[in-house]
């Protein structure tokens, strides 16, 4: 009997199973559709459960990934790594560690098998015929004896795709003479991302993931083993005045050897520059023996026709997501400028409300009013010339949580920005904290820190949500597997701090000065600490410092708040929260989940506010 003929006797009978069934400790209700175990409920999402339900139902034969996504999304197209999405979270929901799997097995480039035995739940037994059972267990143990016959030493493993690539793709070089074109070679470098992450059978490591390894010293091993990456890649760029050389090599992370390297010369363009971008992406699909670049070819279609407009764009992007004050109002005058040359530029439009965004949060220093205006209206002309722009719809969700503090709205522009990007959620997972709702915001975040685990931004962004929720240790955890990032250092210290432990935030937040400077953020967070110590003298000297800083900049009145009320002066603290409410200054959304609120919550300026920025009062 062939693996093909199994499949078929235990698939075809397993089709019409019903009733309750026990999987090692889980009880499964193809009925009632649902989950529980040792009594209480799991809450699976209904894809998740018609998953689950589909290699119940198959058991103990493998499911392969075509009939799984056929039985599961009902024949609609979607992705092999839809399906392995999916799995992730079904396992998650679970509970199962991907890497010693209890319950889902993937067999490498076939499909998924259940790995328990499955048998009827106690309270059905009494109904069955004691021989017919005893024929059924001697038929399924049959049947599995033969499947591991069959399958021999195929491999099995994890993660949820067992044949998923892992590639880390280091910054660009900048060759050109002279140097000044790094921009473009990060540019370039950001493009090769997006394209690499639409091929079936990859995982690509984040941008914010391998930027620590540029310009490193280590060996390609000691970086690839450090990033938990199969293969790398490296790259230059040289721009000689109307000419473009590119080489890339795909570098083999076990053996340090080349599997594929290609050196292109060409036209300075943006048709080449595509081109190129494209041709990389494809040979390296072929280098790993993967199939071709999965998409409806619509990403090959060009932003601009404009080579000028393309190089403000990239200058302009290249500084926006440097986030210093300086670097934003660079890049503002270089995106305005593009969209001036090219008028239908969506990607342009969408990053220049990016910079205004950022140039009204900490990150820069213009008031709210001045510059989220012109953020939203950059974001609906983008989203004006293309729809389907997930940074522009998200963009325009955030702008309505941060400045307009219309969250039904807002909700529903994320939500859309999922059905573009399905992996889009950070801030999404931002308002869902915002809005008290924690379990959703966690749940949320976690579905995009499963499919990017060693990503430090995303490291940070679970761990603002765990702070949110008052999870204080998961928080400290998340900060400190993070520390690449810039934002660690905030979260560790705020979540010390409301642990109650002084002297740690104390440590965190100086730690955090002595890297990013003496900026706004960094004294109100060290003199909130200092106050709650009982450094009184120091954080004295430090509110002074944030005072005198904001006559000569705009600083959020929600960081000088924060300061007066860890030092337990609640009517300075309010009269600041009624002036960031009065500038809409971005602090204010975090009324219902910052720490440094608790214990006046009850003062009735407190419920005013909430009413008054449009936050649902009730529990």
């Amino acid at each position: 009997m062939t693996e093909q003929r199994v499949e078929k006797a235990v698939g075809n009978s397993g089709r019409s199973a019903s009733g309750r069934l026990r999987v090692d400790d889980l009880l499964v209700d193809l009925d009632q559709a649902a989950v529980s175990r040792g009594g209480k409920p799991i809450d699976l999402p209904e894809l998740s459960f018609r998953l689950l339900a589909a290699l119940v139902r198959y058991a103990p034969a493998r499911v392969d990934k075509d009939q799984l996504i056929a039985e599961v999304w009902d024949g609609a197209v979607v992705s092999d790594e839809t399906l392995a999405q999916r799995v992730r979270l079904l396992r998650q929901a679970l509970g199962e560690d991907s890497q010693n799997p209890r319950y889902i097995a993937a067999v490498r480039g076939r499909g998924y098998r259940l790995i328990p035995d499955i048998s009827a739940d106690e309270a059905f037994a009494g109904r069955r015929s004691p021989a017919l059972a005893r024929v059924a267990v001697a038929f399924v143990a049959a049947a599995l004896a033969l499947l591991f016959w069959t399958w021999g030493d195929d491999p099995v493993n994890d993660p949820a795709d067992a044949g998923l690539v892992t590639l880390a793709a280091l910054p660009f070089k900048d060759m050109s003479a002279g140097g000044g074109h790094q921009f473009f070679a990060d540019g370039m470098h950001d493009e090769l991302l997006s394209r690499l992450a639409s091929i079936n059978g990859i995982s690509v490591i984040s941008r914010t993931s391998v930027e620590p390894y540029r310009d490193s010293d280590m060996s390609l091993p000691s970086i690839a083993a450090a990033l938990g990456a199969d293969s790398v890649i490296e790259g230059s760029v040289r721009v000689d005045n109307d000419r473009l050389r590119i080489t890339v090599q795909l570098i083999d992370a076990a053996t340090d050897g080349h599997r594929w390297a290609e050196s292109y010369e060409r036209e300075l363009s943006v048709q080449d520059i595509f081109s190129i971008q494209q041709d990389v992406a494809e040979q390296i699909a072929r280098a790993l023996e993967l199939e071709q670049v999965a998409g409806n070819g619509a990403g090959n279609a060009l932003p601009t026709e404009s080579l000028e407009a393309y190089r403000l764009f990239l200058l302009g992007h290249y500084h926006t997501f440097k986030q210093t004050p300086e670097d934003l109002e660079a890049a503002v005058g270089f995106l305005e400028k593009a969209v001036q040359l090219d008028d239908q530029f969506a990607e342009a439009y969408a990053t220049l409300g990016w910079a205004y965004s950022f140039l009204g949060s900490e990150y820069g220093h213009r008031a709210p009013g001045d510059v989220y205006p012109k953020a939203r209206e950059v974001a609906l002309r983008a989203l004006s010339i293309d729809a389907g722009l997930a940074g522009a719809r998200t963009l325009y969700a955030d702008i309505l949580t941060w400045y307009d503090w219309d969250f039904a709205a807002a909700e529903r522009e994320y939500i859309k920005t999922l059905d573009l990007d399905p992996l889009n959620v950070l801030g999404y997972a931002l308002f869902l904290s915002t809005q008290k709702r924690h379990d959703e915001a966690i749940a949320v975040v976690e579905k995009r820190l499963a499919a990017a685990p060693n990503d430090p931004y995303v490291r940070v962004n679970a761990g603002w949500r765990y702070y949110d929720a008052g999870q204080y240790d998961r928080a400290i955890a998340a900060a400190e597997s993070a520390t690449e990032h810039a934002d660690s250092a905030s979260l560790l210290g705020w979540a010390r701090l409301a642990q109650g432990d002084h002297d740690g935030a104390i440590d965190a937040f100086e730690a955090d000065m002595n890297e990013q400077g003496r900026g706004p953020r960094q004294l109100s967070n060290l003199a909130a600490a200092c106050f709650r110590a009982g450094r009184l003298d120091t954080a004295r000297d430090l509110l002074r410092e944030l005072e005198a800083l904001s006559k000569e900049r705009f600083v959020s009145p929600g960081l000088i708040a924060a300061v007066h009320f860890a030092a337990d002066d609640a009517d300075a603290g309010f009269a600041q929260l009624e002036n960031a409410f009065r500038q809409r200054s971005r602090d204010v959304i975090f009324l219902q989940v910052s720490a440094i609120l608790n214990g006046y919550r009850d003062d009735p300026r407190y419920a005013d506010l909430l009413q008054r920025v449009g936050f649902r009062t009730a529990d």
